[in-house]
């Protein structure tokens, strides 16, 4: 039986205010709630239920099931973002496949925008001579995700796609698109699902647009340094301040 939130939220409906009124709006760097509100009270509407979810992933695994049959490949989840998709993903995904991780983090202060830092990078032996598929949450500007794939066939790696759970083509930087993708979404601060901010809302069920007064007042400039694609924070405040 949906609860009373669900029976409210997911039919379009927006959250209640009041915990807002009178709210401070000095700036600081996570989320704060009193202990009693849920996570879902930060939300202002839902984009993907967890049946739409599921059902965007099933087509994506077929595809790659199609894609892939009768080859050695191996799925590499980007972190953290991409694991609650990743580990969905693979679970549907009915033939034999190696599983690997990487974390990428963006320079922010002394070097040239899109150097990255890597780590958890998969041995050679688990690269070289391999089919590869990236996985990430969400593919962004497209500066990490390209520079990623770059990085595994300069390892040695025999071909490199990638796997997106969500695409905001809005936002591209670069001539990049996403070998698979679940779904397009529009230019909002999405959470849920795996994706963040300031570390919380990964555990959503579903794909929700942050109440912009979460995010415009907390986030301090040079405080991000996560990855590109998987971190909205950095983008989207520039763009809210400027």
């Amino acid at each position: 039986m949906p609860s009373p939130w669900h029976r409210e939220h997911l039919s379009g409906g927006l959250l209640d205010a009041r915990r807002w009124l009178n709210r401070p709006l000095a700036r600081r760097r996570t989320p704060s709630r009193a202990p009693n509100l849920a996570v879902h009270d930060d939300i202002q509407r839902v984009l993907l239920t967890e049946e739409q979810i599921l059902e965007g992933i099933e087509r994506v695994a077929s595809e790659i099931t199609g894609a892939y049959r009768g080859t050695k490949f191996t799925v590499v989840s980007i972190l953290k973002g991409s694991c609650v998709f990743a580990s969905d993903l693979i679970r549907r995904i009915p033939v034999p496949l190696e599983l690997a991780f990487v974390s990428a983090s963006s320079y922010r202060e002394g070097t040239e925008s899109g150097d990255l830092d890597l780590n958890f990078f998969p041995t050679d032996k688990e690269i070289r001579g391999r089919r590869l598929i990236l996985v990430d949450d969400i593919l962004d500007t497209g500066r990490t995700m390209n520079a990623l794939v770059k990085a595994f066939k300069a390892r040695g790696a025999s071909d490199v796609r990638s796997c997106v759970f969500l695409d905001k083509p809005e936002r591209r930087a670069v001539d990049y698109r996403a070998d698979f993708r679940c779904f397009e979404v529009e230019d909002l601060f999405v959470v849920g699902y795996g994706l963040d901010y300031a570390g919380e809302y990964r555990n959503l069920p579903y794909v929700g647009a942050l109440r912009p007064e979460i995010y415009d007042t907390t986030v301090a400039e040079g405080d991000q340094s996560t990855v590109a694609e998987g971190d909205q924070r950095v983008q989207k405040a520039q763009t809210t301040k400027s």
